[in-house]
């Protein structure tokens, strides 16, 4: 017997509309899915009865994006389709040219909201695995929290740029980390510490595009 929380109690009675003796799946954002059966419905409290717990093994090779800061609209869409992806792991990189700036006081606050944003994706799309959502507050404390860490990719219009494909290893696994900047990229003294730690360039064409639209072809690529 499983009860739901109040408000995922409320969406599923009230919104989706769903009663007694309704089929429905329930994830722990772990691995875990539960096949249940609706037990009972009393307004906002919902129990389930678990019938089946299917498990599903962590997406490979484990996906690390560095993404700088960006404006909440983009941000909150960049998670929604980041965890549709199955991006296993984000860190929200303050960066120098970040224009989007999340005070000490005011974090939590915000991660919390934004950890609920990538719980409503996992559902929506079916995605056992909800993603960790870290934090670096510069380029300098990001790359010391991925040192180590062999394959890492950055994006850039270099003339010396290669296409990923002719840079990632057919049977690498293990760990891949993407750095993608914040709109108006990292700095040359950000990418200074970034080749440093290892990661090479890539190309993603000859066009501009915009931060989280690279940052999801990268992971488009590498997952699908």
């Amino acid at each position: 017997m499983l009860s739901l929380s109040k408000a995922e109690g409320r969406h599923l009675s009230r919104v989706r509309r769903i009663g007694e003796g309704s089929d429905v799946s329930v994830l722990n954002g772990c691995g875990e899915v539960g096949l249940a059966k609706v037990s009972s419905v009393d307004r906002d409290q919902v129990g389930l009865e678990i019938a089946e717990v299917l498990t599903f093994a962590a997406p490979e090779p484990k996906l690390t994006l560095l993404m700088g800061a960006l404006k909440q609209t983009a941000w909150d869409e960049l998670l929604k389709h980041a965890v549709e992806l199955g991006v296993n792991r984000i860190l929200r990189i303050q960066s120098d040219h970040a224009v989007s700036e999340v005070s000490a006081d005011k974090l939590e606050k915000k991660a919390q909201r934004w950890r609920e944003c990538m719980i409503e994706a996992c559902k929506q799309s079916g995605n056992p695995w909800c993603p960790s959502l870290d934090f670096a507050q510069s380029v300098t404390e990001a790359c010391g929290d991925v040192k180590g860490i062999s394959c890492q990719f950055f994006a850039g219009l270099m003339e010396d740029a290669r296409p990923l494909s002719d840079c990632l290893q057919a049977d690498a696994v293990g760990e891949i980390c993407l750095w993608v900047g914040p709109e108006g990229d990292f700095s040359d003294r950000e990418y200074e510490c970034i080749q440093a730690g290892g990661a090479k360039q890539i190309s993603l064409g000859p066009r501009i595009l915009r931060a989280e639209t690279a940052a999801l072809a990268l992971l488009a690529r590498l997952r699908l």
